[in-house]
């Protein structure tokens, strides 16, 4: 068994605003279309994935 737990409450709840936030920029750079819209829509996207992934699969074991 992994020893990998999340064990800080306080990453916890970073995780989460960074996940919000890159799900922001995601949806405000598909909405508008600017320059390299489309990199940067892949780029949010690979954080907020990053970040759920870690979330939905890691434990929170608090001390």
């Amino acid at each position: 068994m992994s020893q990998l737990a999340i064990t800080n409450p306080y990453l916890g709840i970073a995780l989460l605003v960074v996940f919000v936030l890159a799900g922001k920029i995601f949806r405000d750079n598909w909405k508008q279309q600017g320059t390299h819209w489309k990199r940067n829509c892949w780029l949010a996207g690979l954080v907020a994935t990053a970040c759920f992934c870690i979330l939905a699969f890691i434990p929170f074991v608090p001390h």
